[in-house]
């Protein structure tokens, strides 16, 4: 067998350290190892990415229910400034993570019967956060909620990001890896 079963990361770290400089082993064998754990480690790091996309979307639609938990509580006639204008959407789309804002308009259907509600997307300014002229047309109670909201939805943004970035060092790894794989098959043996 190639290498013992080592239990702990310090005793694989030690292991690797060690079979790396002895004489007594086959490093064509090794390499070939160290090739195939490096390659599952990366793909697996890859799914562990798309997890921790999973629950910051979990977490981001927390952030919004609270917003629409409050934009509920004030549909009563008796709500100044009633009806809420603005909302908020959380979702994947293409695998990306997204958390939008945006302002309704209510007109009175022909009929009498209700509304119908006209949805304008609000665009983003600034890089992980939505400016707060955005929200200029909220009303008073509407305003602390969207700033409670929107100051989640940043850090869920930013935490967003850094998985994407992860992500890409992630694929360029595998990439760099083929390479190096090529590279060491590619490897001249002295002449005897």
């Amino acid at each position: 067998m190639l290498m013992s079963k080592p239990k702990t990361i310090q005793e694989i770290t030690d292991k690797w350290h060690e079979v790396a400089r002895a004489g007594e082993f086959d490093h064509h064998q090794g390499r070939r190892m160290a090739l195939d754990q490096c390659r599952q480690y990366l793909q697996s790091l890859s799914k562990s990415l798309d997890m921790e996309r999973a629950r910051l979307r979990y977490l981001a639609q927390r952030l919004s229910d609270h917003f629409w938990a409050h934009n509920e509580a004030h549909r009563t006639k008796e709500t100044r400034g009633y009806p809420g204008h603005h909302g908020c959407r959380v979702r994947m789309l293409h695998g990306s993570l997204e958390m939008h804002w945006y302002y309704n308009t209510f007109v009175r259907v022909k009929n009498g019967k209700g509304h119908a509600v006209f949805s304008e997307h609000i665009r983003r300014a600034l890089k992980h956060r939505y400016s707060k002229p955005a929200f200029n047309r909220a009303h008073d109670w509407e305003r602390p909620i969207i700033e409670e909201t929107e100051a989640g939805f940043e850090i869920v943004r930013i935490m967003n990001a850094n998985l994407t970035h992860m992500r890409r060092l992630v694929r360029a790894n595998l990439k760099q890896l083929d390479e190096l794989e090529t590279h060491l098959h590619s490897l001249q043996e002295p002449d005897s």
